[in-house]
């Protein structure tokens, strides 16, 4: 069985044997407290502010702020900030471009050779255009109408993005976090890093940085020069993906798991119409030859962080997927069982969910997928009981540090659970709308709305709150319009707090489940969507 390669990525981490530089990019925890680097020119340790004017700007004949090492005019452009050397950089320019021409002489006195060159030129410049042909024409002038000009080198988007995360999303991602993770890592070297993965992880950053720009406002011309080099990036990993998947010795190699791995929740975080079963099915084909998840997660230890990545955002995709089109990595026992063997409260950043009401999760999905019977009636109680049986007390009191933090969370998480067992089986009709179930209903939706308000003011806890914001408004039905308004602005700043889609996503489903007038849980989710990553 080979190993995999040493690549982190998307927060569901192929994990490296020893330490390697690698990305974490999760969906929900790239978060930079709604700022972008253009605006990072407060930092006082690593921003200073000088008098000179960077080549750039003298070259634009602008007012240059002095800012070093790179001027915030540029940053604001997209442009390479040439810094402000002594001596003028050189600059690269595009096959056949040129800033200057020699003046030209006479016909009578222009040797021969000089016209035969820039006959040459000539010719060579019109082969290329024609050689580019329809697309290559069609491509320039879509780059006009989006007010670019040249797209810079894919070097430069390279090393930006590397910056931005370091600088960027990084800190503020260890910052939150509540204990040690396998994925949290700073960006160091990419020469190990497949070129798919690569422009994958260049494409979530910039991304990331989109979305906090335009303040979750997709029509935003804020970031029309930023734009194109999503879509640049995007393709290039894609024909680099079909490369490796086109090709029978590559399709189910190691290069391949990890930039179709990696693509997938990209794809889901930069998506408004995130296809998740698509996509996930695809992997899982590609899987095939590898054999059973839950065996590779036992025995591979390298490979167990990826894995349980994928079993914990599968399970709460399940959530918010129909009842009979759920995904499963393995069947229903074996995920249940490498759960509970692996899962933990800090193993996936994304959530923090206490681990026995994460098996109670899983059950619910389980239940849901069953339909109706009194044997199912049954297990729905018992798995209602045993979620309020739960003492967030005396679990918060196990934690060491950060008590009040963990308290708070195993309170949200409980009223959440519980809240999302009664409507979920309420919906399939494995749990009765009995005087009973109605009275625990409306008390773990009292918690459950007090709660997120205070979690929503704690930055720790808030970065963890996109699916009991998702749970309560599925159950704010039948609240108030001004309570359905809180909860979608509270989606809307987790969109823009962690440069991702989904929440927006679901604060759309949201608005549609609200207008229609219906109140089942399925109504809401009618196809498969991954809005927890």
């Amino acid at each position: 069985m080979p190993r995999w390669s040493t690549v982190t990525t998307l927060g569901i981490a192929i994990a490296p044997p020893k330490k390697v530089a690698a990305a974490y990019l999760d969906p929900l925890h790239c978060i930079a407290q709604n700022r972008i680097i253009d605006d990072m020119t407060n930092e006082a340790e690593t921003t200073t502010v000088s008098a000179e004017q960077c080549w750039e700007c003298r070259r634009r004949r602008l007012v240059c702020d002095g800012v070093q090492p790179v001027c915030k005019k540029c940053r604001t452009t997209g442009i390479v900030c040439p810094g402000y050397a002594d001596k003028k950089p050189l600059t690269w320019l595009a096959p056949g471009q040129v800033i200057s021409r020699p003046r030209r002489r006479k016909a009578n006195g222009t040797p021969s050779n000089q016209i035969l060159k820039r006959t040459t030129q000539t010719t060579d410049t019109r082969t290329h255009s024609q050689e580019s042909g329809d697309s290559g024409r069609y491509f320039h002038k879509v780059l006009a109408q989006l007010g670019v000009q040249e797209l810079r080198p894919e070097s430069c988007d390279i090393i930006e993005a590397m910056m931005y995360y370091n600088a960027h999303m990084f800190p503020d991602l260890k910052a939150h976090q509540f204990g040690p993770s396998n994925f949290v890592f700073p960006l160091e070297n990419f020469q190990r890093v497949p070129l798919s993965v690569l422009h994958t992880l260049v494409s979530i950053t910039i991304s990331h940085r989109i979305l906090q720009a335009s303040e979750g406002d997709p029509k935003s011309t804020v970031v029309k020069r930023i734009r194109p080099r999503l879509y640049h990036h995007r393709g290039i990993a894609i024909r680099a993906i079909n490369e490796l998947v086109g090709k029978k010795e590559t399709r189910s190699g190691q290069a391949s798991i990890v930039s179709v791995y990696a693509f997938l929740f990209a794809m889901l975080q930069q998506s408004m119409t995130p296809s998740w079963r698509t996509h996930v099915d695809g992997f899982m084909i590609l899987m095939e030859p590898w054999g059973p998840t839950s065996a590779l997660a036992r025995n591979y230890e390298e490979m167990r962080p990826s894995l349980m990545g994928l079993l914990i955002s599968s399970v709460l995709a399940n959530t918010t997927s129909p009842a009979h089109h759920q995904f499963h990595m393995d069947n229903k026992e074996e995920t249940f069982k490498i759960a509970d063997e692996f899962y933990t409260e800090t193993y996936y950043p994304a959530i923090s969910m206490p681990p026995s009401l994460f098996l109670e999760v899983i059950t619910t999905n389980r239940l849901r997928s069953e339909g109706s019977s009194t044997e199912i009636t049954t297990s729905a109680l018992a798995t209602l009981e045993r979620i309020e049986a739960f003492s967030p007390d005396k679990w918060a009191a196990s934690h060491e540090s950060l008590q009040d933090d963990w308290l708070i969370t195993a309170q949200v998480f409980q009223a959440t659970v519980a809240l999302f067992c009664i409507l979920s089986l309420q919906s399939t009709g494995a749990l009765p709308r009995s005087a009973q179930t109605e009275l625990a209903r409306a008390r773990h939706a009292r918690q459950l709305f007090a709660l997120l308000e205070k979690g929503m003011a704690t930055p720790r806890m808030m970065k963890r709150l996109t699916w009991p914001l998702i749970v309560a408004g599925v159950e704010a039905e039948r609240a108030s319009r001004e309570v359905q308004k809180y909860i979608i602005a509270g989606l809307r700043k987790m969109a823009i707090d962690q440069g991702i889609t989904p929440p927006l996503v679901a604060g759309r489903l949201l608005e549609r489940f609200w207008s229609a007038g219906k109140t089942r849980w399925d109504d809401c989710f009618d196809d498969a969507y991954a809005l927890v990553l």
